[in-house]
């Protein structure tokens, strides 16, 4: 991998993390996070893929199927935690209602 493919395999990894972290910790509308996630994972894929000197084709279709594929797939995994966390949260209030006292636990 060349020197500035790098630098774009380096974005494109913060690109992802960021994409993860805006979904779990709510920093804006969650449609809004997934829409500009993915289509800046798939930007960088097109430009990791031109920066080794791939002809533009093919840097085009590995940029839509690889930055799709992995933005898609850390979509998944963040809305995946997510609606785990909001379940479980939804059965602890099911559970001790907020009027009713909590149960003392032992330690």
């Amino acid at each position: 991998m060349q020197g500035l493919a790098w630098v774009f395999f380096v974005l494109f990894a913060l690109a992802l993390a960021g994409m993860y972290l805006g979904i779990r910790r709510a920093w804006a509308a969650p449609g809004l996070i997934a829409g500009v996630g993915v289509v800046v994972s798939i930007v960088l894929m097109t430009l990791i893929s031109f920066a080794q000197n791939n002809s533009p084709f093919q840097a085009i279709i590995v940029g839509i199927l690889l930055g799709g594929l992995f933005g898609g797939a850390t979509l998944a995994v963040a809305w995946y935690f997510q609606s785990q966390e909001m379940r479980a949260s939804a059965v602890h209030a099911e559970t001790y209602p907020a009027d009713e006292p909590q149960p003392e636990t032992q330690g």
